[in-house]
């Protein structure tokens, strides 16, 4: 199924200090700049699920009232947000999301270095004002990891909160000012990676399935078969909706010309497909070129896009390496299919960090 990702605005009320905050209104403007039932026909015509996205979306409340409305309870319906903005939209269209994804990057000390003092426990706050409510779908902590990150403290402390079902994570690559990246990931990330799969994989021999995305994602693959490229259907699956009616194959492609894929009028006219050198790897089954705009951009040039890849291979191999186990273990009864089965639908999580 088609998933579109309507981004309601490009304000956000946030800073991160890995992202600047809001988009410049000429390239995402602050409101939609087209009619409603433009979009309606549009995502009808796709038989697309909606996912709100930003800037941060609840800075928009009213266009996600209305889509949701318009286009009924026949679909799924996902929001990302960074949590702060909770009142900007009534109970009811919360609890009617499948999938909520907060921003949050682990621990209080190092999720407020790069979001602010205090974001940590607002973000928190909105978890557990979700859980009284009675929220029952996917409730997920979206990190970002960057060099402040420690990936086996971040993830493990979310996961011992008790309040997300699922954490998923992007590392801060590419897309921002070259860094340290690989002397780090040798160092501290995979490391921690190779870490946090025994502890995944302990807790699966005593029947419990912690909800670590790209560890899902990856063994989803190898068990049951099914991969796309890139794992979040950018450019093939999955379209985003600009405010001002332009369509692009990615959510963050605002102002590359390789993204266009067409205009809320016109529909989608084309996709965007990862090639080589990613088309004859031995990873791409898994990885899928892991992701569109890094494929397609190279900020960090070759050296930069091959260090990627070495910290994207080095995780799908620990994972795969305890895939007969994991078998093993569905084949046994000790863990369900269904719990590995993981994402069931596009739920805007990238699969590979």
């Amino acid at each position: 199924m088609t998933l579109l990702i309507v981004t309601t605005t490009g304000l956000c009320n946030l800073r991160c200090s890995y992202c600047g905050g809001s988009f410049p209104p000429h390239l995402v403007p602050p409101r939609e700049q087209y009619e409603l039932d433009d979009l309606v026909s549009l995502a009808e015509g796709l038989d697309a699920d909606i996912a709100f996205y930003g800037g941060e979306p609840l800075m928009n409340p009213k266009l996600i009232m209305d889509v949701m409305d318009a286009l009924g309870p026949e679909r799924r319906y996902i929001v990302q947000t960074n949590g702060t903005l909770f009142d900007n939209l009534p109970e009811k269209y919360w609890l009617r999301f499948d999938a909520i994804l907060l921003s949050i990057d682990g621990r209080r000390e190092v999720n407020d270095q790069y979001r602010g003092r205090g974001n940590y426990d607002t973000v928190l706050m909105t978890a557990k004002r979700l859980r009284k409510l009675g929220y029952r779908g996917d409730l997920i902590a979206r990190m970002a990891v960057w060099d402040r990150s420690d990936i086996f403290e971040e993830v493990t402390h979310l996961l011992g909160l008790g309040l997300f079902d699922h954490v998923h994570w992007q590392l801060n690559v590419i897309w921002t000012e070259p860094w340290d990246f690989r002397g780090w990931a040798e160092n501290s990330y995979l490391p921690g990676i190779r870490r946090l799969v025994s502890l995944w994989m302990e807790r699966m021999r005593e029947g419990e399935v912690l909800g670590i995305v790209p560890f899902l994602g990856i063994a989803k693959v190898a068990l049951f078969g099914e991969w796309r490229s890139p794992p979040c259907g950018a450019g093939s699956e999955t379209f985003t909706l600009l405010p001002d009616g332009r369509i692009v194959a990615c959510p963050i492609a605002v102002e590359s010309r390789w993204a266009v894929v067409g205009d809320i009028k016109s529909g989608i006219v084309r996709r965007v497909e990862i090639g080589e050198p990613c088309t004859s790897c031995s990873h791409f089954k898994y990885c899928g070129g892991r992701c569109l705009y890094t494929y397609m951009e190279r900020y960090w040039g070759e050296e930069g896009f091959r260090d990627v890849c070495f910290v994207t291979k080095a995780t799908i191999d620990e994972v795969l390496s305890r895939v007969d186990e994991i078998r093993s273990l569905v084949e046994r009864g000790v863990i369900r299919r269904e719990e590995i089965y993981y994402p069931p639908y596009d739920n805007t999580t990238e699969i590979i960090p």
